[in-house]
């Protein structure tokens, strides 16, 4: 079977989609939880200076502890969802 890129593309998209979801729900079932940039980036696989440019306008919520940034994880899946700001 030979697939052309733009069912490709889908299957990918809808693949990343269910493992987002799994994660999310993974995760929902633990207590919330904080992380840093360089987490949050490895989390939803995107690198750092995309998640520190959400943060400085404001497309992803978060908070200072210390010197530290500091994004709650169900933050990051509304994001991903298209469910967040502020």
């Amino acid at each position: 079977m030979r697939l052309d890129p733009s069912e490709i593309e889908a299957f990918a998209d809808s693949l990343a989609n269910r493992v987002a979801d799994i994660l999310e729900q993974r995760l929902s079932e633990r207590p919330e939880l904080a992380c840093s940039i360089q987490e949050a980036a490895a989390i939803v696989n995107v690198p750092e200076h995309v998640v520190r440019d959400a943060c400085e306008d404001g497309r992803l919520p978060c908070f200072r502890a210390g010197r530290s940034v500091r994004i709650r994880r169900s933050d990051l899946f509304a994001i991903r969802s298209g469910e967040g700001g502020r």
